[in-house]
């Protein structure tokens, strides 16, 4: 039977339209290595694409189809492609993808334990993996946002009002602590906390871009002889840059012995816990009182899914619970959880969804095998460039994570950051993969990180090999 409600689409047309829009993605994802890695269109010709009035008159889903797949489809970084392996892609699994959908066709507000007791106990299950998965004690306990760096400020929030509460004059006196190669996120979460921007210390690293415990040590001594209140030490578990991990342990006893707040961000490695190499090398991961992960990482989720845990949740509450009038009815009095104390979005959907389904239609072994391939393929690469006398590696692999360049023999410094600038410029024009660059220690780097699961051997194996080609030219 057709609606009477124009907004309200009748049975048929929803599975004819929702079929449609399964054929587009289906179709994308199994054609990806036939697509270009990358397009894209200046803001000018974007305009005189699409910049239009809204129409007052409704439009024919085909046709709205066919003018997303001709100009917004077609101008984008394919971050599921075999050969982006640039940043820190998002790769998600189709199972995952479906469970988004589920999770918006259901439209559940999972803010409130009331009104999506359901979903939100997918929450708690999810939650719970994570906890056990890092070595976290019972009870650890928090929610999933929209990425690391929702997670990351929820934590510096947490641990502000821990330290100091709601005292103005104590809060300017705060100083938190990070190294040289924080996500940015870290350092902008201190700012939206309100946490003076000149107390926001970056701790240099050592030879392997690691925080160094007696460097931390010596600036709280300083700065608690100057009469400022330390509260935070942000360590990393597979920084962006290298993939490298702080010294978790070291930093743990420290962060007891001086009573601070440890809050490890694992956005990006975390996950490698699945494997066993990766879990001896997060040591310490599960001491932190809060950790951040990153789901739409190296768990193979869509955008976006970050999570917090948090030994203590009783801190979130107490940072972030508030009940106006209008909320007093779902009020949390008991075991059930409101995530919205927990964080600062009261409306917020179900992400646990497509991690439960995801991780359940394939089990952590299979997951764990995936993020294992992604680090053999980095270390692969590392032996490609160690072999080649035109290349050389200016961080081994760590965590799906290498960095190299072109040798550039005789070059001064800026000719030669110029040559592997114009390297990255012919790879990426290329249309086959997508890489990215850093700087480490003023060094300009070629930057792979090997996170899909789709990318092969022969896929790694050519990128070199074109970097190679255009270094020798």
């Amino acid at each position: 039977m057709t609606s009477t409600v124009p907004l309200d689409l009748d049975h048929a047309t929803m599975r004819l339209l929702g079929h449609r829009v399964a054929d587009v993605v289906a179709d994308h994802l199994a054609s990806l290595r036939r697509q270009p890695v990358i397009t894209g269109v200046s803001r000018r010709a974007a305009d005189e694409l699409l910049l239009r009035p809204a129409p007052v008159k409704g439009t024919d889903f085909d046709s709205l189809l066919n003018t997303l797949r001709d100009t917004v489809f077609a101008n984008h970084a394919r971050e599921p492609h075999p050969g982006f392996m640039a940043y820190v892609p998002s790769c998600p699994t189709f199972p995952a993808v479906l469970g988004d959908w589920l999770a918006t066709g259901f439209n559940f507000f999972a803010g409130v334990w009331p009104v999506a007791s359901g979903p939100n106990e997918l929450e708690v299950v999810v939650l719970d993996w994570f906890r056990e998965w890092l070595g976290m004690p019972a009870g650890t306990g928090g929610l999933l946002t929209s990425g690391g760096s929702g997670a990351n400020l929820t934590a510096v929030i947490a641990a502000r009002h821990a330290a100091v509460g709601d005292d103005p004059d104590r809060l300017a006196r705060l100083v938190m602590y990070t190294s040289d190669q924080a996500h940015s996120s870290v350092t902008r979460a201190g700012w939206i906390a309100g946490i003076p921007r000149s107390h926001i210390r970056s701790i240099p690293t050592d030879i392997d871009l690691r925080l160094r415990p007696d460097a931390l040590a010596a600036q709280l001594r300083d700065d608690r002889a100057a009469g400022l209140i330390p509260f935070l030490i942000v360590a990393n578990a597979g920084t962006t840059n290298t993939g490298a991990v702080d010294p978790l342990d070291e930093l743990a006893d420290l962060c007891s012995r001086e009573s601070l707040w440890l809050h490890v961000d694992a956005a990006y490695g975390g996950f490698a816990v699945l494997t066993d190499r990766g879990k001896a090398a997060l040591a310490g991961l599960g001491r932190a009182h809060s950790v951040t992960l990153d789901p739409h990482k190296w768990l193979f989720m869509p955008f976006e899914c970050g999570c917090l845990l948090v030994r203590n949740p009783r801190a979130l509450a107490e940072a972030f619970r508030i009940y106006p009038e209008y909320l007093k009815d779902v009020e949390s009095r008991g075991e059930e959880i409101n995530f919205a104390d927990y964080g600062e979005q009261l409306t917020r959907y179900s992400r646990a969804l497509k991690v439960w389904l995801a991780v359940s239609y394939f089990g952590t072994a299979a997951l764990g095998d995936a993020i294992g391939t992604g680090m053999d393929l980095a270390a692969h690469a590392e032996r490609i460039v160690r072999a080649d006398s035109d290349l050389e590696v200016l961080s081994p692999a760590q965590f799906g994570i290498c960095c190299f360049r072109a040798r550039g023999r005789g070059l001064m410094p800026s000719a030669l950051d110029a040559l592997n600038e114009r390297i990255l410029t012919r790879v990426n024009n290329g249309g086959r993969y997508f890489i990215s660059s850093t700087r480490l220690r003023g060094a300009y780097s070629l930057r792979i990180c090997v996170l899909g699961f789709r990318t092969t051997r022969d896929d790694v194996e050519g990128l070199i090999g074109e970097v190679s080609r255009y270094a020798k030219e």
